[in-house]
């Protein structure tokens, strides 16, 4: 099957003019910090650069787990831009986004959920496992010291 090109267009719309103020709209926004906020990334390279062991990776990205996982799934302000239809087009947006509100808020708050259930599920077989570890490494000195101290003695599984 061959890649069909199509075209919609309508006569006396300049698509790289509204796609040039689409632009503009992004990089004010960014630059008065709008996008800040919903930024989840978390990760810079100067914290990833400090990073040097295994332990210290995971432990970073856990963090940014606990920090993203609780989603603000509020709504977003919806800002006047001005102009002549700038009330109406306010308006309009509220209005979709009330009728769109009713079949995306459960959705979005059973991912949340989701999202939050696994972290902590996560973060306890993490602490579960470090304890095991802990122990198992304790019960390996013991008997390695005990080993030392008396060769001849052979090691039994006590469990």
């Amino acid at each position: 099957m061959q890649d069909k090109e199509f075209q919609i267009g309508a006569e006396g719309i300049d698509i790289e003019k509204i796609m040039g103020k689409i632009r503009a709209n992004i990089e004010e926004k960014k630059k008065a910090g709008v996008y800040e906020k919903y930024d989840l990334s978390g990760i810079s390279r100067l914290e990833v650069e400090n990073i040097s062991t295994e332990e210290e990776f995971l432990n970073y990205y856990i963090e940014i787990l606990q920090r993203t996982c609780d989603v603000n799934i509020g709504d977003f302000e919806i800002i006047n831009e001005g102009g002549i239809l700038g009330s109406f087009e306010v308006l309009a947006k509220k209005v979709v986004w009330k009728l769109l509100k009713f079949y995306t808020y459960r959705l979005f708050s059973q991912q949340k959920e989701f999202n939050c259930q696994v972290t902590n599920a996560f973060l306890s077989l993490r602490k579960h496992m470090d304890t095991r570890f802990k122990e198992i490494h304790e019960r390996l000195d013991f008997l390695t010291k005990d080993r030392r101290q008396n060769p001849e003695v052979r090691i039994q599984n006590s469990e």
